[in-house]
């Protein structure tokens, strides 16, 4: 299993491990990329030439930084958030059961909380601003609720096991610089495992393991405006999940990219209501349609060097630009042994 960067960090102060390089240089970040390459099992070629594989830091004593939304600045309402770092100059406490995950997670001041082994939730839960919760010694298992971190600021959430019977994590209120991280989601009803809503902003959800679902992630809701809902959707494994890898409503910008998607009889990405959603570097693999519009109010959507095996090609739409921040895309092809071995709690 890969190791989850915040469990790690906080066995030695929060180390960092972090991914770091650059977006190709000279790429016009409106131009309308070519269709993504069909192909079949054991003869597909990738779309790109000399792929790089993505590295990570060496530990050193800093915060930990997520790739994406989450890690960027955002200035609101006359205030300017220079990004996150979860509980980092904070105490680190443990929780035990319900009730004392609750209040470490309602406390004012920053806390990293570490839980090992399971806890009934026995409803939501809310998250407080400047919170890291990491499982630690195998993972934490919840179970029987729900996380929402509603309206809170600078929050992590790493290495946790969620089986719930609607939403596990529910992001909203205006919710903003929130990290999903190495965590494996499962159930969901008839809810999304993982909501992003109601104004929330520079959210990243990476390296997690999505199963036994009909629906996965949601970005965006019917009172949603423009002008948030930036979200990064990395490395995440979409296993065997219906549809709404994310479903985009609404959304400023969501950037989808080195995904494995993997037997989902749906749809893996959806653009609607004007969202602006860039899709790249991706597996469909057994995907019904890999990259879909909304019906009746569609919204951009661009991709490039995605590989489509038993997948049809996505519908595109309009122009999305290149996100602000530094990424390195991982070889297509690769894919789905790096994300399948890594993916998920554990």
């Amino acid at each position: 299993m890969r190791p989850h960067p915040i469990a790690a960090a906080t066995a030695a102060a929060l180390l960092c491990a972090a991914l770091t390089s650059c977006s190709p240089e000279g790429e016009d970040p409106l131009a309308q990329p070519p269709a993504d390459a069909a192909a079949v099992p054991d003869t597909a070629e990738t779309e790109e030439t000399d792929p790089s594989q993505q590295e990570q830091e060496e530990p050193g004593e800093e915060s930990p930084a997520p790739v994406g939304w989450a890690g960027e600045p955002l200035e609101r309402d006359g205030e300017e958030y220079p990004g996150m770092d979860g509980g980092v100059g904070g105490e680190t406490v443990t929780a035990s059961d319900a009730e004392e995950l609750s209040d470490h997670l309602a406390a004012e001041e920053p806390l990293t909380v570490e839980v090992s082994g399971r806890i009934d939730l026995d409803g939501a839960v809310g998250v407080g601003s400047d919170k890291a919760l990491v499982g630690v010694d195998g993972g934490a298992e919840l179970t029987g609720g729900r996380l929402v971190v509603d309206g809170s600021d600078n929050v992590v959430l790493s290495n946790l096991d969620m089986e719930a019977e609607g939403t596990a994590i529910a992001v909203r209120g205006g919710a903003h610089h929130v990290w999903v991280d190495g965590s494996t989601f499962a159930g969901g009803g008839d809810s999304s495992l993982i909501s992003v809503s109601d104004g929330a902003d520079n959210v990243t959800l990476s390296w997690n393991h999505f199963t036994d679902a009909g629906s996965a992630v949601t970005i965006g809701g019917d009172e949603d405006e423009p002008g948030a809902l930036r979200v990064t959707v990395h490395h995440n494994y979409f296993d065997g999940t219906a549809g709404r890898h994310p479903s985009a409503r609404f959304a400023e910008h969501v950037h989808v990219f080195n995904n494995y998607f993997r037997s989902n009889p749906e749809y893996g990405v959806r653009s609607s209501h004007d969202s602006n959603v860039l899709v790249e570097g991706n597996y469909f693999d057994g995907t019904r349609l890999s990259v879909t519009l909304g019906e009746e109010e569609p919204g951009n959507v661009v991709t490039r060097d995605n590989l489509l095996v038993d997948s049809e090609q996505p519908h595109l739409l309009g122009e999305v630009p290149d996100p602000p921040y530094a990424y390195e895309l991982d070889g297509t092809d690769g894919v789905p042994d790096m994300v399948t071995e890594e993916a998920g709690a554990g």
